[in-house]
């Protein structure tokens, strides 16, 4: 194995391969890996409390025929937590476009786990023409679709005693039709993010509107759903909406659950580019 480093990024090459790389983002290193050749390459972004191994599975299927590039978002994975304490989901699709950038990418398909959703969407309502098509998992709807004071509440709540109660029950919830080891997985990531960067990423997604750059981006959508994120609120249903495929019998992190048909539903897709 090889190994590179430089004041920019360091860069680890295993048989000619690039397999993990990182870039000093806005605020700090950003890691990624960028693995496989050919055909339309596609962007990966996790959830919170995520990194590119939620992933794994299904970039093992796409390497063969497509180049796959995953991303850990500021303060996961082996990427750095902001010096500044900036969650914004604009910030951190600023971390998407730094790889992107620094990679050359210059058209892409961006797929978006839950947080990662809203970031996709985010990078694809700036940059609407590098975005060849925009996979969003089941993410975040519109949370302004809430009351004010019910969003506010929930934040109240998250710097009051009842923090560890309040964000395990969700995260139970959440993980409530998963298979057990994936739950256990899961709830052991979870449990170990850090307090303040629970509170400041909840916030902004509980602020987040996604309404703009659902206008600003008019190229292919999928929504890949569980049916419990099949509602109203949904993004496929905002705006002038877009085609969605629910996944049951499944948790929120639905690639993990069901891989396969996460797959096939995902190549059928990308069979368009």
């Amino acid at each position: 194995m090889i190994t590179l480093a430089t004041s920019v990024f360091g860069i680890v090459l295993c048989k000619g391969e690039i397999i993990k790389t990182s870039v000093h983002g806005p605020t700090g290193k950003i890691s990624y890996k960028d693995e496989g050749f050919g055909g339309m390459p596609v962007v990966f972004i996790h959830s919170f409390g995520g990194n590119v191994s939620h992933w794994e599975e299904i970039k093992e299927k796409l390497i063969p025929n497509r180049r796959v590039v995953r991303i850990e978002l500021r303060g996961h994975g082996d990427s750095e937590f902001p010096k500044d304490g900036d969650y914004r989901i604009s910030s951190m699709a600023q971390d998407l476009a730094t790889v992107v950038n620094l990679l050359g990418l210059q058209r892409f398909v961006l797929v978006g786990h839950s947080m990662g959703g809203s970031v996709a969407l985010q990078y694809a309502g700036e940059n609407p023409s590098r975005v060849a098509g925009l996979v969003l998992v089941d993410s975040n709807g519109d949370p302004k679709k809430l009351p004010e004071a019910v969003r506010n509440q929930i934040k109240n709540t998250l710097y009051s005693d009842a923090y560890v109660q309040t964000t395990e029950a969700y995260w139970e919830q959440l993980l409530a039709n998963s298979k057990p080891e994936i739950k256990e997985r899961l709830m052991g990531e979870l449990t170990r993010a850090p307090k303040d960067t629970v509170i400041k990423i909840t916030s902004e997604l509980l602020d987040y509107d996604p309404n703009h750059s659902l206008k600003r981006y008019v190229g292919p959508k999928l929504a890949i759903v569980t049916p419990e994120n099949d509602d109203q609120f949904a993004l496929h249903r905002l705006h002038l909406g877009f085609p969605h495929t629910v996944v049951t019998n499944a948790g929120h992190w639905l690639q993990l659950d069901q891989p396969e048909e996460f797959r096939n539903i995902l190549e059928t897709f990308l069979q368009k580019f």
